[in-house]
Order: C-alpha cells, then sequence, then structure tokens
C-alpha cells in the first residue's frame, strides 16, 4: 500500500542566538514529539525522522505496553508527513542503519495468538515487517537493537525489584534470557554501535517500584550510574560515573559514534566521557542546567539543553566548545513531552527537539547555519 504524505510544517522564525532557521515540523492540534531517549531516529542520510502522536495520553508509569500511539515519519527536505501505523513502546535503532523497530498490536483478531509483535521499518523505503511474535517472551519495558541487526534486547520485570534482560536472534526467532539485576527498571539500553557486541545500561541503585510495577522512587542514596556487559550477560564492566566518582548523573547518556566511548551529564551540568577500560571520567564540558545530550552519528558533536530555560547548545566532543544553537522555548516541565529530547540528523544539517511553546507539544527542527560547527572545531 502506498503512502500517503500529507504537507506539514511552518518556518518559525530566525533564531536571534545564532541565526538557525526555526521549523515546526508539525502542527495537528495533538501531542507530537521525537521518542524519548538519547537516540538518532533518522534516516541515515539524514532526510527522514520518526515522531509520535499521543492520541491517548497515560499518565502512569505502568510497564505494560502504552496504547494509543501513533508512529509518523517525517520527510525534511519536503516537509511532508505520514502515517505509519498504531504503535506501543519501546523502540530501537541504531545510527548505523535505516532500520527503525517497534512493538505494535498483531494484525490479526485471534485471542489466541500473541498480542504484540516486533515490526521493522526502513526510514528510507518504508517498508514494513513483522519479525517477532511475543508469545512466551515478555513485552519489554526497554530495547535496543545491535548495529548488524541480528540481536534485539529486551528489558523485563522478574519480580519485585529484579529485572532482566532478554536476547531475541532475529535470525530464527529463538529468545533467552541472560542477564538478571536489581534495580534496572529504567536501563535506557543501548548497543555500542560499531561492534554490536556490548550493551550500556542504566542502573538506578535504589529505586523502589510498587506491586504494578511503577516507579516509585528513582533512585537511593547511591543515585543511579552505568555499566556495560555483553551480548551474552558476560563481561560486567561498571563505568566511573555516578557516585563515589562523579556528581550523581541525571540519567541522560549515549554512546559515541564508533569511538567505544559514552557521553553522559551529571545533576551539576557537567558533560562527562567515559571510554571503557578507563579509570576516570573526563570532563568535556560544564553549564549548570545541562541535562538531555546526545551525540552526532560520526561521534564529533553532541547536542545538550539547559533544563533550566530551554536553550539547546551544540558542542565539539573533542574540544569541549559549546555554543548556543536556538531556545526551543520548551517548558521543561514533569511530563517527558515537554522535556527538548534534542538530537543532531546523521548529515549534521538539523537539530530535532520537542517544544510545548504553542501550548501542545510540537516536533521542531533547526537548521544549523552554514558554518557553525566549523567554529567549534577550529583551533
Amino acid at each position: 500500500m502506498a503512502q500517503r504524505w500529507v504537507w506539514d510544517g511552518i518556518r518559525r522564525r530566525i533564531d536571534r542566538l545564532s541565526g538557525a532557521t526555526i521549523w515546526q515540523l508539525t502542527t495537528a492540534p495533538v501531542i507530537s514529539h521525537d521518542i524519548y531517549g538519547e537516540q538518532i531516529y533518522a534516516s541515515t542520510d539524514g532526510t527522514r525522522i520518526a515522531f509520535l502522536r499521543e492520541i491517548s495520553l497515560s499518565i502512569d508509569r505502568s510497564p505494560e505496553p502504552s496504547e494509543g500511539r501513533e508512529l509518523w515519519v517525517y520527510e525534511l527536505p519536503t516537509k511532508r508527513a505520514t502515517y505509519v501505523s498504531d504503535a506501543v513502546s519501546p523502540f530501537a535503532t541504531t545510527p548505523l542503519t535505516d532500520a527503525l523497530y517497534y512493538v505494535r498490536r498483531c494484525s490479526n483478531d485471534d485471542a489466541s495468538k500473541p498480542r504484540y509483535c516486533l515490526t521493522r521499518l526502513n526510514l528510507k523505503t518504508m517498508e514494513r515487517e513483522e519479525v517477532f511474535h511475543f508469545s512466551d517472551c515478555p513485552v519489554p519495558i526497554s530495547a535496543t537493537v545491535s548495529s548488524d541487526e541480528r540481536f534485539f534486547v529486551g528489558a523485563f520485570r522478574i519480580k519485585g525489584n529484579l529485572y532482566g534482560l532478554y536476547r531475541i536472534d532475529l535470525t530464527n526467532g529463538a529468545w533467552e534470557v541472560f542477564h538478571e539485576k536489581e534495580d534496572i527498571f529504567n536501563p535506557h539500553l543501548q548497543f555500542e554501535p560499531s561492534e554490536g557486541k556490548d550493551i550500556l545500561v542504566q542502573w538506578n541503585r535504589g529505586g523502589i517500584v510498587d506491586e504494578a510495577g511503577n516507579i516509585v522512587r528513582l533512585v537511593g542514596e547511591e543515585g543511579a550510574t552505568l555499566y556495560v556487559i555483553d551480548i551474552d550477560g558476560k563481561n560486567f564492566r561498571p563505568l566511573p560515573v555516578g557516585k563515589p566518582f562523579t556528581q550523581p548523573i541525571t540519567g541522560h547518556e549515549c554512546w559515541v559514534g564508533a569511538t567505544k566511548q559514552v557521553l553522559l551529564t551529571a545533576g551539576d551540568g557537567t558533560i562527562y566521557l567515559v571510554k571503557l577500560g578507563e579509570e576516570k571520567a573526563k570532563v568535556v564540558a560544564k553549564k549548570r542546567g545541562f541535562n538531555h545530550i546526545s551525540a552526532s552519528a560520526d561521534g564529533r558533536f553532541f547536542v545538550v539543553d539547559d533544563f533550566r530555560n530551554g536553550v539547546l547548545y551544540i558542542g565539539s566532543v573533542a574540544l569541549g566548545r559549546c555554543l548556543p544553537l536556538c531556545d526551543s522555548h520548551a517548558s521543561c516541565g514533569i511530563p517527558q513531552y515537554t522535556h527538548t529530547h534534542p538530537y543532531i540528523t546523521p548529515d549534521n544539517r538539523y537539530v530535532i527537539f520537542n517544544s510545548d511553546q504553542t501550548g501542545i507539544c510540537q516536533v521542531y527542527a533547526a537548521e544549523i547555519p552554514e558554518g557553525f560547527l566549523d567554529d567549534l572545531t577550529a583551533s
């Protein structure tokens, strides 16, 4: 079936901070956002991005799949959008391919068959394929996919505060639990993109969840930290971030291209860079308020928001130099859709972000001015 593309988008302004052209990509009177997380939900050429529309918004934090969502794709050069399908969380992608994996209800009405399936969407061709059915396998609360697209890893609750990770082999449909640990209820799973063998896990030490799986307390006195395991659940490597190594981390982190380094923010606004095997994290930059962060696909740049006022900054990973790009005008309130969640498209041309400046959250793009990135890396 051919996609029906509709024109959408408004050229809002030339931002006063850098001269970036700001586009409001979505305009429908419904909450729209660029998908929570530090990942790049875009085609490898940067021309298309995925976004969500919250048709029926739930305010709880239940581990059950969130219903009432629509997955859409936006084409940046033509300013057109198309509906893909109804979808539930989570979503998984890798910057090296054009694939987006997501969970949705199966296309059947037989109550004896699996309710949910894993679907692969090619952002360039718009082809869709059901690749796995969740029957005895639990629907994940967080997920990631390897760069070769062989393995899909999901997190699920075992009992109490004990959670597990399972691995689906997408070549044959076999799955197995390979890792268990307490307090990984908010794991932000991310495969290392270059080799696809290591998995980054966020560990919310001392957090509390109730019987229904809702988060009662996000972290305890120890705070959150990060660790890495391999695809077999072995080679446990804690990263030297969070207490006692650094200030408490915010829980926003990402791999940096193919460098096998992790970029993250701490509660005092420090941006840290840590490489596997190193005993100390490196300070990249610091500004009180730095919070949500994402690295460019080539690993050279990062985008981060100042959570106090919604201003977005782009910085050089190597030099730590940061420059303001634009004011998102996001309210940065309690609901996740009021947070900017910025990322840079793989062509390093746009920063995609959320803003509720109109009263309803919409997806925006800041067109990075010519020469802006050169200024960041100039010696």
